[in-house]
């Protein structure tokens, strides 16, 4: 299973927390000044997401004792993936967006799951070209208390921040094509975004 914590107001260390079956963590530190942000990530200090080898109860607030923490038990689905070939503990090329989204109104979770991976992933496949890796992750519960509601959590991995803001989209029409489909699933206003640095501290 695998899990995803959102660290504020505290540290986020680089090495993993003493959690039994852990198999594979990665940390997400933000790129920028988080402390003007909004509330769910107003003094960010990052993301953790770790892979348990079980399916017993979990509380990512326990590992992170001296921090704000809220966690969530994601379904993940890789979409694209990129070829390793840099080793654990060294920063990974390039920068991550980490979006942590909701369904549109009139939508259950399980319906936007569902147009997300059928209808919007073969869209995003054509015009996002330069994305270097990319996931989908679904929220099956969460797991800290007064969790921000969160229904999908998405990983989009750049080669460099130039792919991202200048090459994200094919062109202006592929953009509106995008925009048009993510208003279909998605409730845009709610929702929120970093940009990160990862670096897998076991994989």
């Amino acid at each position: 299973m695998k899990i995803i914590a959102v660290v504020r107001n505290g540290p986020l260390p680089m090495g993993p927390p003493d959690i039994p079956g852990l198999t594979k963590y990665s940390v997400h530190y933000p790129l920028g000044d988080t402390s003007e942000k909004s509330e769910s990530i107003a003094n960010l200090s990052g993301v953790a997401m770790a892979w348990l080898d079980g399916h017993e109860k979990v509380n990512p607030a326990s590992w992170f004792p001296s921090a704000t923490v809220v966690g969530y038990l994601v379904k993940e689905s890789v979409k694209i993936d990129y070829q390793r070939t840099w080793p654990d503990a060294v920063p990974s090329p390039g920068v991550r967006r980490i979006s942590f989204l909701n369904a549109a109104a009139g939508l259950t979770r399980t319906e936007m799951a569902t147009h997300w991976n059928e209808v919007h992933w073969p869209i995003a496949q054509k015009h996002h070209q330069t994305l270097w890796r990319y996931v989908q992750n679904v929220v099956i519960n969460p797991l800290t208390k007064d969790a921000p509601d969160v229904d999908a959590i998405a990983e989009l991995h750049f080669r460099n921040e130039s792919d991202l803001n200048e090459r994200f989209y094919d062109s202006e029409k592929g953009r509106t094509i995008v925009a048009n489909d993510v208003n279909n699933f998605l409730d845009r206003e709610s929702g929120w975004r970093i940009l990160a640095q990862e670096t897998w501290v076991r994989s």
